[in-house]
């Protein structure tokens, strides 16, 4: 095998590739990637058996093959050569790897592609269409609320469902819940699907720094996702199991309804979490005639608070809540102000923007 490319095409693949690669990993060739000839293309693909990643890079080809190639000892041997340099790859019959550019010389040894997982294809049969704008909203807006506990495996993912037209993404940890939809799929198409936060992650890392709208296509089978994203291919297994019945947990009636500025409510959070000793300390809201005021103390260090006008006219009203699930959710609204739906100190508050009624959270208030 030979071929020959440019330094930014080698990096850009390989940063592509190597976050789901597994250095610690007790198969020792899930610590390489698979790197490989595709007609007149060339192409990176890596997986830890839950999470696949492939993508296609420009290159001359002079001679095709396929080789696995230690990941990260590669990646760091790309990055330390000249700048718009030229680098010519070549693997001999005992698989040891030459990377010439320049003056520099490197080998690796590598392992043949037959000892490598075969990662599944795309599910072309079973697709749908998304602008990627909207689903960079829906995962951005949702992914905060995912369980990081893994006792409880079906909620440490995003769940995904489509039906009537409307794309919806949930996700909840018992404490919290977000819920986003937007009408925008053919009605006819019916999925229900917990995708894990790795691959999420995934999805939102190739495609953040993307400016172009163009669409993702999407494949849902019975026990996979795969998302195509231009020249990338993130296929993930889905977390079996049965999603809660969230709609239970969402408040149906309400007391009080607040409308409080997005940024001064986010500020106010922001100061009292300084005094937030640990991820289960909590900040209070006091709800007056036209004022929120926003407190918190620690023992220890001391206390502070932040007074806000607003349009309130009901009675006082005393909540805590945990200020990491508050920044979450106004750190994530694309709005001005939102709207906080209250009924008394115990039961949860729901909140939506002012202008998206198909997004919305729940928080669950701490004891006082």
């Amino acid at each position: 095998m030979k071929v020959i490319c440019g330094k930014e095409e080698l990096i850009k693949g390989t940063q592509i590739v190597q976050t789901v690669v597994s250095p610690r990993s007790t198969l020792p060739i899930l610590s390489n990637f698979l790197f490989e000839t595709e007609g007149t293309i060339i192409k990176l693909s890596s997986t830890d058996l839950e999470v696949g990643v492939t993508c296609f890079i420009k290159g001359e080809i002079v001679k095709e093959g396929s080789i696995t190639i230690p990941a990260k000892r590669f990646s760091d041997i790309i990055k330390e050569l000249p700048s718009d340099s030229t680098i010519e790859i070549r693997v001999d019959e005992s698989n040891q790897i030459t990377i010439k550019s320049g003056k520099s010389r490197f080998t690796l040894m590598g392992l043949p592609k037959s000892d490598y997982p075969v990662l599944p294809k795309f599910p072309e049969d079973k697709t749908f269409k998304i602008k990627k704008s909207i689903l960079k909203t829906l995962l951005r807006s949702t992914i905060f609320a995912v369980s990081t506990d893994e006792t409880r495996y079906v909620l440490n993912g995003v769940y995904l469902t489509a039906e009537n037209g409307t794309i919806r993404f949930v996700s909840t940890d018992g404490r919290r819940l977000a819920l986003m939809s937007r009408d925008v799929l053919d009605k006819k198409l019916q999925y229900g699907a917990i995708i894990p936060t790795k691959a999420i992650n995934e999805v939102q890392r190739i495609i953040a720094g993307d400016d172009k709208d163009d669409e993702v296509t999407i494949g849902i089978t019975e026990n996979q996702v795969a998302f195509q994203i231009g020249t990338v291919t993130i296929i993930s297994r889905l977390i079996e199991g049965s999603f809660p019945n969230y709609d239970q947990v969402i408040p149906k009636k309400h007391e009080i309804q607040v409308t409080l500025g997005v940024k001064e409510t986010l500020s106010a959070v922001r100061q009292m979490a300084l005094l937030a000793a640990d991820k289960s300390s909590s900040i209070k809201f006091f709800f007056g005639k036209n004022m929120l005021r926003v407190s918190a103390s620690a023992q220890g260090l001391g206390s502070g608070e932040v007074e806000m006008d607003i349009e309130y006219s009901g009675g006082n009203l005393e909540i805590a809540f945990n200020p990491i699930f508050l920044m979450d959710i106004l750190k994530n609204v694309d709005d001005t102000q939102v709207i906080f739906n209250l009924t008394n100190s115990l039961n949860p508050a729901l909140i939506t923007p002012i202008n998206d009624k198909n997004y919305l959270c729940v928080v669950m208030p701490m004891r006082i």
